[in-house]
């Protein structure tokens, strides 16, 4: 008898102790972003001459491949007879490649670049994974990536000509930040470091094209002060605020969502923004994994968020994805992935409802562009618009209160029960 006094006394405690209230997901919009599901890398396209042996390829592969280690880039090798059908060839009439081999970059957003010259074949890949050194380094990628991993997340301002416009972009970015440093205790799950601010002087324009050239801007662009915010695994986020667009509202607005609960009702195709090209190493990982108490590359944490992901979604489609390329399939379904849209800002107040307009990386006359505006339009026309930032916060907050009402109930239940275990535990010691 005195066992099954125990026992019972026992399970009646864990019911008073297990009375936390849970509000929806384990993780946070942040921590989600930290898992590279590999579905929105960049891609190389190397163009190789159509005679080029196979051990000539692949000897390339391997070379190409043990450069881009640890990043977000995948590497494809193209003779130079591919079908001409094959979207990858569309890069060979766009870039005006004559002479083989040559290579192209190009991101999940769609534009593309050069990042070789033809040369002899022989020496590509050495040639390749030099160039490719320039590609994934630069010194305000790293200090970006560094903090993402760090930090709530990272705003970046592109300074412009004039000082007095610049001036107004770092005051309404400092009033965000502090306004967000003053809730991350309040938070689904707190964040120890509030965002921080990583500033691109016009003198340093030149030096992080391939920075700019990420966002689908040139330094000539940036003729007025621009802002992005970054976060996570260098993921960008919402829209490029420039001119009314970037204030102090807007980016509050933004930043609140890294910190939202990661099943919030948000869409996962806005939340899992393009990544910048860049190597993400060991030594990245492991100040992630100090930052957030876990590690996000664990199999079973990877698996949960996968499939919050998943839900997301709809499936693994990630409309950053051009072409519908894909490196791997992660589960079973995995539908036809449309055109990245880039959101253009022209008024003060941002509403990430409305459809955004395709980057424009042709001429006017290429059919390649006018294909991928024929889909967009398609796109957008089946798709219903999404409620904004300030909607679906709303929806959290009412959620938020059904939640913990239920939660609240069934606490107060578990009390009762343990309260009267007790009692009928001492009742029976008396008797």
């Amino acid at each position: 008898m005195t066992k099954l006094h125990l026992a019972f006394i026992i399970l009646c405690c864990s019911l008073l102790v297990y009375v936390s209230p849970v509000y929806g997901c384990r993780y946070n919009v942040r921590e989600v972003g930290f898992i590279d599901i590999e579905v929105d890398p960049y891609y190389l396209f190397g163009y190789v001459p159509a005679g080029m042996s196979a051990e000539a390829v692949v000897e390339l592969r391997e070379t190409v491949d043990v450069a881009l280690i640890d990043t977000n880039i995948r590497f494809e090798v193209l003779p130079a007879d591919t079908d001409a059908n094959d979207p990858a060839m569309q890069f060979v009439a766009r870039h005006g490649i004559a002479r083989f081999p040559a290579a192209v970059l190009v991101s999940p957003d769609g534009q593309s670049r050069r990042t070789d010259r033809a040369g002899d074949a022989n020496g590509f890949g050495a040639q390749l994974a030099s160039a490719l050194e320039g590609v994934l380094d630069s010194p305000t990628r790293q200090e970006i990536i560094e903090k993402c991993a760090q930090s709530y997340g990272v705003v970046l301002l592109m300074e412009g000509p004039d000082a007095e416009q610049n001036a107004a972009a770092h005051e309404a970015i400092s009033i965000a930040i502090d306004h967000i440093g003053e809730q991350l205790d309040f938070l689904p799950k707190p964040i120890a470091r509030a965002p921080e601010l990583v500033v691109l002087g016009q003198a340093s324009l030149a030096r992080e094209e391939m920075l700019l050239w990420s966002m689908g801007l040139t330094p000539q662009d940036v003729n007025e002060a621009h802002a992005a915010v970054y976060y996570a695994r260098g993921r960008w986020i919402g829209p490029l605020l420039e001119g009314d667009a970037l204030n102090a509202d807007n980016l509050t607005e933004l930043l609140y969502v890294i910190g939202a609960d990661c099943e919030c009702g948000l869409d996962h195709r806005w939340l899992q923004g393009t990544m910048l090209p860049a190597r993400w190493n060991e030594a990245l990982q492991a100040t992630v994994t100090e930052s957030l108490g876990f590690d996000p590359e664990s199999p079973m944490i990877k698996m949960e968020m996968v499939s919050i992901i998943r839900r997301g979604m709809g499936g693994f489609a990630y409309p950053g994805v051009p072409f519908g390329y894909r490196e791997i399939e992660v589960a079973s379904e995995t539908p036809e992935a449309p055109d990245v849209v880039e959101v253009e800002e022209t008024s003060g107040d941002m509403d990430l409802s409305a459809p955004a307009a395709l980057v424009d990386t042709t001429d006017a006359g290429d059919p390649c562009a006018a294909s991928v505006n024929q889909r967009h339009e398609e796109m957008v026309s089946a798709t219903p618009p999404s409620p904004t930032v300030a909607q679906q916060q709303a929806r959290l907050s009412e959620e938020g209160g059904e939640a913990g009402m239920l939660m609240a109930l069934l606490g107060g239940g578990a009390v009762a029960v343990g309260i009267a275990g007790i009692v009928v535990f001492l009742k029976t010691k008396r008797g």
